[in-house]
């Protein structure tokens, strides 16, 4: 039986450091135990993603998932149903509102997976609670609040790692590895393929909200707004208040493992520009089609589309071109010329994480990474809203030579409208 402790562990030794005026995680790591000890997890944003990650993290040894948040009870239900069952028991708490989760004392780690513009606020309040974060892409909704939420993370030595789970799939890890060991030579041409299309679902129309679900909580960071029962729980991510459509949802896929792949990941284009057309919605307003580039500062251009899916990259000895499942080039010859020191097997994204809340290493898919492709989709849908390209400071991460551009709300923060 485990001794009882008013507070996890990890969160004792974070709250003692505080006192002592310490870096919490500097100080956790010098007073550390066991590496095997056990690692409390909680979930906020019990849909689709948030689900499958917490399955994920059941089947992990070593792991334990404690408490779920989520401002739609029935969802909210239904997950600790899952977490119950797997446990044989009735333990897994549940909170409404994500602040009391964060002050359970069991916790170590959270797992971050509501809508888009609650991700920055909530990240914020989770790392200054002594927890590390294992939180869904794209980073966050808009730019600014990104770098906020990095500046927190590097205050309290947080671990975080981005749910862009395809930097630990073996075919994207080869893709990357290929292209590093100069297996296309001189390098001519650099695409990426996201999704198409918005997959509205059609719900009820209803005047007010169900009373299990707590509408103003929803809306959160984007500020009071009329309920809409079409948006929740699938819709939101249509409609720019809450999202970015495919665009944003896949820029932390497909254009980061281009990033990645180029050592670009921890810079920013000079220049985006691009179009975009929309549906015939007349609630939601993603693009349903994109076309998109950046210029870097070395002169480099990615591409990117929503013609197509993958990462592919045309160099002066052919082509390869990286997809979910799927790896292939012009020459399939030029897919054995991996280096020496290529690994082969990697752990899981999920288990990748919960090594390092262990060992205090970078994750696969560290913040700033994520904050850059972010970053590169919230210039995109800035360059096609206002019909012009976006000259970018990457370093200061600002507009250049265009005050309506840079007072875009894609490109501010909405972390201080609501606090939870």
């Amino acid at each position: 039986m485990k001794p009882f402790f008013p507070y996890s562990r990890r969160r004792f030794l974070a709250t003692g450091a505080a006192a002592l005026g310490v870096a919490p995680m500097a100080y956790l790591r010098a007073q550390s135990g066991s590496p095997n000890e056990e690692i409390s997890i909680g979930l906020i944003g019990c849909g689709g993603m948030g689900t499958g990650n917490i399955k994920t993290f059941l089947n992990i040894e070593g792991v334990r998932v404690v408490a779920v948040s989520d401002v739609d009870k029935k969802a909210m239900s239904k997950v600790k149903k899952i977490v119950d069952e797997f446990y044989g028991n009735k333990d897994c708490k549940i909170y409404q509102n994500y602040t009391d989760l964060l002050q359970h004392p069991e916790l170590d780690t959270i797992c971050l997976a509501t809508p888009d513009h609650w991700h920055a606020r909530i990240g914020i309040d989770a790392a200054n609670a002594g927890l590390d974060i294992y939180g869904e892409k794209p980073f966050t909704w808009g730019l600014k609040e990104g770098r906020q939420l990095i500046d927190v993370l590097k205050k309290n030595e947080t671990v975080w790692q981005t749910g862009s789970w395809q930097r630990s799939k073996s075919n994207f890890r080869r893709f990357k590895a290929l292209i590093e060991n100069g297996t296309l030579g001189k390098i001519t041409r650099m695409e990426c393929g996201t999704p198409e299309g918005s997959n509205i679902r059609k719900y009820p129309n209803l005047a007010k909200p169900p009373a299990t679900f707590d509408w103003d909580m929803y809306c959160g960071p984007a500020g009071k707004l009329e309920y809409n029962s079409q948006v929740h729980p699938w819709n939101w991510r249509w409609l720019h208040t809450f999202g970015g459509g495919q665009l944003l949802d896949w820029v932390g896929h497909h254009v980061d493992i281009a990033m990645w792949t180029l050592g670009l990941d921890k810079t920013g284009p000079v220049k985006v520009e691009g179009l975009g057309e929309r549906g015939d919605s007349k609630i939601f307003d993603a693009y349903d089609k994109y076309a998109y580039q950046g210029t870097f500062e070395d002169g480099r251009v990615l591409e990117v589309r929503s013609d197509f899916m993958g990462t592919k990259f045309t160099g002066e000895n052919g082509w390869i071109h990286t997809s979910r499942g799927a790896l292939k080039a012009s020459d399939r010859e030029m897919l054995r010329n991996l280096p020496d020191d290529y690994e082969s097997k990697v752990p899981s994204h999920q288990q990748d994480f919960i090594n390092c809340v262990r060992d205090r290493k970078v994750p696969q898919s560290d913040a700033e990474g994520a904050h850059r492709a972010a970053s590169f989709g919230q210039l995109a849908i800035v360059a096609m809203e206002s019909g012009q390209p976006v000259n970018w400071d990457p370093k200061a991460e600002k507009v250049i030579g265009n005050d309506e551009q840079a007072n875009y709300p894609r490109l501010g923060s909405r972390i201080d409208v609501c606090k939870g």
